[in-house]
């Protein structure tokens, strides 16, 4: 039996919810995943709608019956959880609460989010409130873990330095609640060098040193449109950016995370997933 990349890693994609949230896991298995990421509310909107029994009754059992797991929900962009403004600190809390209570309903292991930004403050003060807003949120009833994501550091967005997500490790409270996703593209538009063999050892030593590699729960793999230290968030289709092939490579060859979620959110969506599995494929390096 031929393997294919998706035995070797856990390889999956952001996929639409559209005609209802159980359909999602039916669309993850059309391209042999087993995970896949997707929003459970409209990302650009403050409410949603209940999520209804029976729609969260069929998801639960479709994961099962296609075998996913280690899923995530990527929360909506709107939250900037470095807020110190009094209305909208507010308004973020009760929107990610209600994140963190749907990824629950939905039996989802990961809830991932933007960080958030420093506008008009400084980054200092940013990262204290993203501290003192996290610690806010979550409850000692939450299942689902909170992925801090590293950003491109685009703008005044915060978390693309690990030190400054290491502050944040350090002074939450329930520390056994948050990881951190790794965006390959960010990781790279930050500065960070993870496209030489070289480069890449050094990058996970300084996250081992800064985090721990336990705190690792998940990537998103996106190759860039722009450089490295370009600090713009612009994710391209695999092996047609700067980071390449030769970058992608040193993660899904990694044996330290074939276990660890690895989820697509290249341009085309579902349109190009075939095109940038062909393309790991040519890459990963098959165990027999």
């Amino acid at each position: 039996m031929v393997k294919r990349v998706t035995d070797q890693i856990l390889l999956g994609g952001h996929v639409s919810t559209s005609g209802g949230i159980y359909k999602s896991p039916e669309r993850a298995k059309v391209f042999s995943f087993r995970t896949y990421q997707i929003f459970s509310k409209n990302q650009m909107q403050w409410k949603a709608k209940d999520l209804d029994d029976g729609d969260v009754d069929k998801f639960r059992e479709s994961n099962i019956q296609n075998s996913m797991g280690k899923i995530m929900v990527h929360a909506s962009y709107l939250l900037n959880m470095c807020t110190s403004k009094p209305d909208l600190k507010d308004k973020v809390i009760q929107a990610f609460s209600i994140e963190i209570s749907r990824t629950d309903k939905l039996g989802i292991d990961y809830l991932t989010f933007h960080p958030g930004s420093a506008s008009g403050i400084t980054e200092k003060e940013a990262i204290a409130n993203l501290i003192d807003n996290l610690n806010q949120v979550i409850g000692p009833d939450q299942k689902c873990t909170i992925l801090m994501e590293v950003s491109a550091g685009q703008g005044s967005t915060i978390g693309s330095k690990f030190e400054d997500l290491a502050k944040v490790m350090d002074d939450i409270t329930a520390k056994n609640k948050v990881a951190i996703c790794m965006d390959t593209c960010h990781t790279w538009a930050a500065g960070y060098d993870i496209k030489t063999p070289e480069g890449y050892a050094e990058t996970m030593d300084i996250f081992k040193s800064t985090l721990g590699l336990e705190k690792l729960k998940g990537f998103h793999l996106n190759d860039s449109k722009k450089g490295r230290g370009s600090r713009v968030d612009r994710h391209e289709q695999i092996g047609l950016g700067t980071l390449g092939l030769d970058g992608i490579s040193n993660f899904v060859n990694d044996r330290r995370f074939r276990e660890v979620p690895m989820i697509l959110e290249t341009p085309k969506g579902e349109e190009g997933y075939g095109q940038d599995i062909e393309n790991i494929s040519k890459i990963i390096r098959i165990d027999e």
